[in-house]
């Protein structure tokens, strides 16, 4: 830059480095200002969410080759949440007509997302494999709607055992 004196040039590239800093905390204290009026404002959801005991009652139709024909099913029974990715299952389930037995998971995890839609991978005892389910948080917290994702079709809702209301 001719004809410039140096400490100008110094000046200069130094006021442009306090803008870049001030630009990049005015940035970071907006994000945290979002994520923090989102989290009031119960827009924010995680694991934590889906915290405690929650019932539960699910139908829907097993498909082949699952079972031979399709074949209607029901279910009721608890989910516990621990807050950190690791759940709980028990229930009773009638498919086809027949009581098939009372049992619990033997693994259960899940994930919550921050627009509180969420995952489920569950395993019971004597099941060819885990029973992926997909679901929504609704009802101010109070309530879960699920699907199942793999060779069924089925659907339930859950709600908080342990709420005051």
């Amino acid at each position: 830059m001719a004809g410039y004196d140096s400490g100008v040039i110094r000046s200069m590239q130094s006021d442009g480095n306090l803008r870049s800093r001030v630009l990049t905390v005015i940035l970071v204290l907006g994000l945290v200002s979002m994520v923090c009026s989102a989290q009031a404002d119960g827009n924010y959801y995680d694991n934590e969410s889906t915290q405690g005991d929650w019932g539960f009652s699910a139908s829907g139709t097993i498909l082949p080759p699952a079972l031979p024909a399709a074949t209607p099913a029901v279910a009721v029974g608890t989910i516990s949440f621990d807050g950190l990715g690791e759940c709980s299952f028990k229930d009773t389930i009638n498919i086809g007509g027949t009581l098939v037995a009372s049992r619990s998971s033997m693994a259960c995890t899940y994930e919550v997302d921050t627009d509180g839609t969420g995952t489920i991978l569950v395993t019971f005892p004597g099941d060819p494999g885990p029973t992926p389910l997909s679901f929504v948080i609704v009802s101010g917290r109070k309530e879960i709607r699920f699907i199942r994702t793999d060779l069924g079709v089925a659907s339930g809702v859950a709600k908080r055992q342990d709420d005051d209301d």
